[in-house]
């Protein structure tokens, strides 16, 4: 997003440049202690959590969340169902639209076999998500706006069993962080906008990652679980 120069500067470059910049937030040593598991919940939050697994030396997988759209309006997320089927709902958005829960549960159940088994198939290999019950798990993503998805991550990993949660953001809206705050052990950012805007709004350039990009972000870690499963 093109931003005007002379008022704004942008606060990270790009991914690895907030890689960067979070790591510092980060007290490596508690994380190596623990044997934190780190879980991306996106593409860009696979970098990001590839270029820390790449300086702490921990592992990190991928966890998967799409997004359950509006009818007729494919701009506006009203839930988000996640790898093990969580659902967590916008739950004004939907009464502002009257929009019945079974449109909800069946987009879910849509979303879940046509597009989270594909992702798992063609990123993890098929393979079932690794063992998270009373391990340390730390959630990484490039920034958070409406909050849904990481919402429905902690969610979901709070199921498993985790024995502790935390995120790791590079940027995130203020109100959001104290709302997460309560939910988790630990938060770590750059950067708490009060007026969040967007996220690509903090970046020079933050080009979407696409399916060769992520593969091979993902192919050439020598952290990335499953690559570690195989060797």
């Amino acid at each position: 997003m093109s931003k005007n120069l002379d008022f704004n500067d942008f606060d990270f470059k790009d991914r690895d440049d907030a890689a960067l910049k979070l790591i510092e937030n980060i007290p490596s040593d508690m994380l190596k202690k623990d044997d934190f598991l780190l879980l991306a919940l996106s593409g860009g939050g696979a970098k990001i959590a590839s270029d820390i697994c790449e300086e702490l030396k921990l592992e990190f997988d991928l966890f998967f969340i799409a997004p359950i759209l509006a009818p007729k309006n494919d701009e506006c997320d009203i839930a988000m169902v996640s790898h093990t089927q969580e659902i967590v709902t916008h739950d004004a958005l939907i009464r502002s639209f009257e929009i019945d829960e079974n449109y909800i549960y069946e987009e879910a159940k849509r979303l879940y076999e046509d597009k989270i088994i594909k992702w798992n198939n063609r990123y993890r290999k098929g393979e079932l998500l690794p063992q998270i019950k009373d391990r340390c798990v730390l959630l990484v993503d490039e920034g958070c706006e409406s909050g849904l998805s990481t919402m429905c991550a902690i969610k979901s990993v709070l199921n498993m069993g985790a024995n502790k949660v935390s995120l790791a953001i590079p940027v995130i809206a203020d109100d959001l962080f104290h709302q997460f705050d309560l939910m988790v052990d630990e938060i770590f950012t750059v950067h708490k906008k009060r007026n969040f805007i967007s996220t690509s709004y903090y970046y020079e350039e933050l080009e979407k990652i696409k399916s060769k990009e992520l593969l091979r972000i993902l192919g050439k870690s020598n952290y990335f679980m499953i690559n570690k499963k195989e060797s």
